[in-house]
């Protein structure tokens, strides 16, 4: 059985927002600064309404920012919504953090490519699983991640060191090789992938 959600769309076209001077994009999103602030003066909005990624983590993070901009009105912060993880909680499970291939090669980019099958490691092979992976790319010299996606079993719980590491800006080989990866733990398949890179 499939099941097709193909998006959603906000409701601001019911919401009579230009009399309150809130300006909207022509796709009916709510246009906010970096500190979620609306066209209006003293008006802030979060989440599916304005939000270019209309995730549920997004938008705990941009009510943090708006309750902090809030009560701090001196010391605003932003909202940043350039390395947003995804998930899909499907069987498999699917997670993603950054660019895929074809964005590099649609930017141009420079970018070595490294993999790791499930079945690879003691964990993935007790599973018996045979289609599980996670695929990294980094940028070559820097080993900087530019992107990570994994398929199987507790994908968006393996992809959260990538979100870490590309986050903070730590290097893949950093990142493969600083930490002990504890055995027989599934996420040693994000170990072999970071090793598979060719730095």
């Amino acid at each position: 059985m499939l099941l097709v959600a193909v998006g959603r769309l906000p409701n601001s076209d019911r919401l009579n927002l230009r009399a309150a001077g809130i300006a909207t994009h022509d796709d009916g999103r709510v246009i906010v600064d970096r500190h979620q602030r609306t066209t209006a003066e003293g008006v802030f909005a979060l989440g599916d309404i304005c939000s270019p990624v209309a995730l549920k983590h997004v938008a705990n993070r941009e009510a943090e920012v708006v309750v902090h901009n809030l009560r701090h009105p001196d010391d605003l912060i932003a909202a940043d919504h350039e390395l947003v993880p995804a998930a899909v909680f499907t069987r498999p499970q699917i997670a993603s953090v950054g660019a895929t291939e074809q964005d590099c090669r649609d930017r141009g980019l420079d970018y070595l490519v490294g993999t790791a099958g499930y079945g690879d490691v003691a964990y993935g092979w007790a599973m018996e699983d045979t289609t599980g992976f996670c695929k990294v790319l980094a940028e070559p010299g820097t080993g900087r991640l530019l992107g990570a996606h994994i398929m199987g079993p507790q994908a968006p719980t393996l992809i959260q060191s990538l979100v870490l590491a590309a986050t903070l800006g730590i290097d893949t080989t950093t990142l493969a090789k600083s930490p002990y990866w504890i055995h027989p733990a599934l996420t040693e398949v994000v170990e072999n992938a970071l090793l598979d890179l060719d730095l």
